[in-house]
């Protein structure tokens, strides 16, 4: 006879369990006291203070740490059901602080682990601030608080855990409740026996280490938040505090201040530059000039500090034309039921300080600083203080998300400065913060090693808002303004040159060869004069004068020489950078010969193979996907032929050769009917229609073709990312006036750019060269043409948007 017996039995673990996991989780002293830090801070305190005394001889045994905090405190509920109980839930119920309603940092319910890799034995001081727990507080814990409101809490932390045999049931702590009217709020923590007292062994790396793991987990900026949350550390006597950044110091020295606010998909941006930023950008204007033989500037009126303010909704797609810039930004999506929405990061605003690290900008700042009442004693204090505060954090309610900071490019920068030097906005010249809002931004999560956000929908829709659309429009911004205090292109020709915006106006030195003759001739007659006179001081005097003239004439010319000399030197800049194109040109000239040869060797084959395989389809009908691929092959290399023979006209060969063009047809072949240009367009559903009075030209076809490629890939690209019902490319040809209108459907040309359309490095689009119109018009010069921009037609936009060639 078979018997049986069922039995529940309970799990249970060892004691040893939570001294194993401490030692696993909690890596050493400083993550320990991080994570005690963020217990503080997760009960709404405003300072946490460290004391650390390695040489106190206590009952249980060498060495005392102290954290105390002035936060919310415990009630006996949440001391003994939350602090006492390992891995609890409380923070992930309890998201939210009750009283500042910061998002708790301590998710885990590990923090407790971090006493023991301290010390051997515990003491707990707590005494809860029950206004403040109202919300969250038992009817027992009121109850209880008014019998008694100080609770303390022993435990032999680390023999207690030690114990093979012994459960983690059989773990006991003491606990005292006592009343006391007097009694200090928050909670004191107070660690005795001190488990490794080498490591607190005070040296320069010990110091570091405390300032870069302990204090850069806080906000450094003095002013930014009235509940900042301060650390404190005494180690053996010795205060160690953390630095603070006076943000005041950094919002008066500064030469741009930029304030940002993100909030339901609008953003919204303000930038203030400062008088001093235009009147550094002019003086090294001026300076430039006058090297190199320009008069004085005419100045209309001083430059004054300038506001503006950037509003945009970017769940409307119109402003994408309105920064074209940003046109390419995709937003990473999220699914909600069946629909797909973007994924939205949450709220978040920030602060940027902007200032040249150049030692003429520090003295100013030294300056403007001393006159708004805070003083100095010297350039290196204030640079210094710039050094220390640069780089931009990441803050969630005063708590730093590593590793954003100092010496971390994350907004690069630095990538940005290289496409313009000259910009105000580098890796070494901002400071500043993003503060992420804790109620809105909890989908923002980071890292498991605290380095770095996850770049899920969430985490990369917030650096695609930081690093892609807020620093760029920052960057395009300060090219912009700088370009406005600039000066024009100009030829050998002109008398003067202006800025583009008009306000500084610099005057050429004139040609004085045909005064200097008549000094000379003066002169000349002044010494006949002396040799037949005893008295000579007048006659003495006026030579003298003369001959000083003299003098700043040849200075005078000398300039001019610089002048032109300046003149050639930036023709050279512009050669420089189209010899690089050039040079990628002849290239591609060179490889489109071997490219003629392997299309026909391909053709070839392919229609060999073809043939092959149509004689045996009939018994292997599994090879007709074969044959309809051989088919695809040779309907691509059909294409790539289009292309060659589109590049021919443009080789180096083939552009010295003069005949005459019936540009009618040429715009129709290349353009409507069969080449490859018609096909691109044709791919992105656009019309091409040339209409108008054809006329013929003398002129070269392969400059024609790069003239006219040029305005259709632009007008391809823009069109491709405009949204309108029809989309349409215009030539209209005008042969009264020996003139093609050249136009298309879209937005149009940004008013930001128009009147230096046609200047080299002009561009918006994204990692655009800015090249393309500058060499239409160099190439139309060539052929005795000229390109402008039709200045009196606007489109529905209220932008110009038709070029005219005239020949």
């Amino acid at each position: 006879m078979q018997t049986s017996l069922n039995e529940d039995i309970n799990l249970s673990a060892a004691a040893r369990v939570i001294y194993q996991l401490g030692e696993e989780l909690i890596s050493d002293e400083f993550v320990a006291l991080a994570e005690l830090i963020k217990n503080a801070y997760d009960a709404d305190s405003t300072y946490v203070k460290i004391e650390i005394d390695t040489k106190v001889v206590t009952p249980n045994g060498i060495g005392r740490i102290t954290i105390e905090d002035n936060g919310n405190g415990m009630t006996q509920k949440i001391l003994t059901n939350a602090f006492l109980r390992i891995s609890t839930n409380f923070k992930k119920i309890e998201k939210f602080s009750p009283y500042f309603n910061r998002r708790a940092l301590g998710e885990k319910g590990l923090g407790r682990l971090s006493i023991q890799r301290l010390g051997e034995h515990i003491t707990v001081e707590t005494s809860p601030r029950m206004e403040r727990l109202e919300k969250i507080a038992s009817k027992e814990d009121k109850e209880f608080y008014h019998r008694y409101n100080r609770y303390t809490l022993k435990l032999d932390w680390t023999n207690q855990f030690k114990d093979d045999d012994k459960d983690i049931s059989d773990v006991q702590a003491t606990c005292f409740y006592e009343f006391d009217n007097n009694c200090k709020k928050g909670t004191k923590l107070i660690v005795e026996g001190i488990r490794n007292l080498d490591f607190w062994n005070f040296d320069k790396k010990t110091e570091s280490r405390i300032k870069t793991e302990i204090f850069g987990m806080v906000s450094p900026f003095s002013q930014k938040n009235k509940q900042r949350f301060l650390i404190k550390i005494n180690i053996d006597g010795r205060t160690i505090s953390n630095h603070l950044i006076d943000e005041d110091v950094l919002n008066i020295s500064s030469d741009i201040n930029v304030r940002f606010k993100f909030s339901d998909w609008n953003l919204k941006i303000e930038i203030l530059y400062k008088k001093k930023y235009f009147d550094r950008i002019l003086d090294k204007l001026i300076l430039s000039m006058e090297k190199n033989g320009f008069d004085p500037p005419v100045v209309k009126s001083e430059y004054k500090d300038y506001f503006e303010e950037i509003i945009i909704d970017l769940e409307n797609e119109q402003y994408k034309k309105d920064f074209p810039y940003l046109k390419e930004i995709v937003f990473q999506n999220i699914r909600i039921d069946k629909n797909f929405n973007q994924a939205n990061p949450g709220d978040f605003n920030g602060q940027f300080y902007v200032l040249d690290q150049s030692a003429g900008a520090i003295k100013e700042s030294l300056k403007i600083l001393s006159d708004a009442g805070k003083v100095f004693s010297s350039h290196n204090e204030v640079k210094s203080i710039w050094n220390a505060a640069v780089g931009v954090y990441i803050f969630r309610n005063e708590f730093r998300i590593l590793p954003y900071g100092p010496r971390i490019d994350w907004l690069a920068f630095t990538k940005r400065s290289q496409r313009e030097k000259a910009n105000a906005y580098k890796e070494h010249t901002v400071s500043g913060y993003v503060e992420l809002d804790s109620l809105t931004t909890e989908n923002i999560k980071e890292q498991t090693n605290r380095q770095g956000i996850i770049e899920d929908e969430y985490g990369s829709n917030f650096l695609m808002l930081m690093r892609e659309t807020i620093a760029e429009i920052l960057f395009q911004k300060d090219t912009e303004l700088k370009k406005r205090i600039s000066i024009q292109s100009f030829d050998e020709n002109s008398n003067e040159i202006s800025t583009y915006d008009g306000n500084v106006t610099f005057t050429r030195k004139r040609n004085n060869s045909v005064e200097r003759e008549k000094i000379l001739r003066l002169v000349d007659k002044q010494i006949n004069v002396i040799s037949n006179k005893s008295e000579v001081k007048n006659e003495v005097k006026t030579i003298i004068d003369n001959l000083t003239k003299l003098k700043n004439i040849d200075l005078d010319e000398e300039k001019a020489k610089q002048q032109k000399y300046f003149e050639y030197e930036q023709k050279i800049a512009n050669l420089k950078t189209l010899a690089g194109l050039a040079g990628q040109g002849i290239i591609v000239e060179s490889l489109t010969h071997e490219l003629h040869r392997i299309e026909k060797n391909i053709k070839m084959h392919a229609k060999e193979s073809k043939q092959i395989l149509s004689r045996i389809v009939k018994d292997y009908p599994q090879i007709k996907g074969v044959v309809d691929r051989q088919d695809s092959i040779l309907h691509e290399i059909l294409f790539l032929n289009q292309q060659l023979s589109h590049l021919e006209p443009t080789y180096r060969k083939n552009r010295v050769v003069l005949q005459e063009i019936d540009l009618y047809n040429l715009f129709s072949d290349l353009y409507v009917e069969k080449g490859i240009m018609a096909r691109k367009a044709q791919e992105l559903n656009i019309e091409v229609k040339v209409i108008g009075n054809n006329f013929r030209i003398m002129g070269n076809k392969g400059v024609l073709i790069t003239i006219f490629d040029n305005l259709f890939l632009n007008s391809l690209y823009w069109l491709s990312n405009y949204n309108a019902n029809t989309k349409i490319i215009t030539f209209d040809l005008d042969s009264i006036e020996n003139k093609i209108i050249f136009y298309d459907s879209g937005i149009g040309i940004n008013k930001e750019i128009e009147n230096r359309l046609f200047e080299p490095y002009e561009s918006l689009k994204p990692e655009g060269r800015g090249l393309g119109l500058y060499i239409c018009k160099e190439l139309v010069k060539s052929l005795k043409g000229e390109i402008t921009l039709d200045r009196v037609n606007k489109n529905k936009e209220g932008n110009y948007y038709k070029f005219i060639i005239t020949f």
